[in-house]
């Protein structure tokens, strides 16, 4: 049933090509050069000497920004710090 089923839709192009995440699981991944696409590719973390290749200023900046933020502490700023603080444990 279900095979002559299969049959019969597959000429008709119903059956489309495995998506993306099938075939990575199957295909060697290649380096980008992009820090974040390989470290999510791979699972592996990324170089912390990328991040300062990739983000030089705005790594700068953020860290600028944090110390200004102290001296006018709201809500804002703890939701800021604690998602810096997730998102570089997570991320290295």
């Amino acid at each position: 049933g279900l095979l002559v089923v299969a049959c019969l839709l597959y000429p008709t192009g119903y059956f489309g090509p495995l998506s993306s995440r099938i075939r990575g699981l199957f295909v060697k991944h290649t380096k980008t050069g992009n820090p974040l696409v390989d470290s999510v590719a791979e699972h592996q973390p990324a170089n912390p000497s990328m991040y300062a290749s990739y983000l030089n200023l705005p790594l700068d900046y953020a860290i600028l920004g944090g110390i200004v933020s102290l001296w006018n502490r709201n809500n804002g700023f703890y939701f800021l710090m604690l998602y810096g603080f997730i998102a570089e444990h997570f991320s290295g």
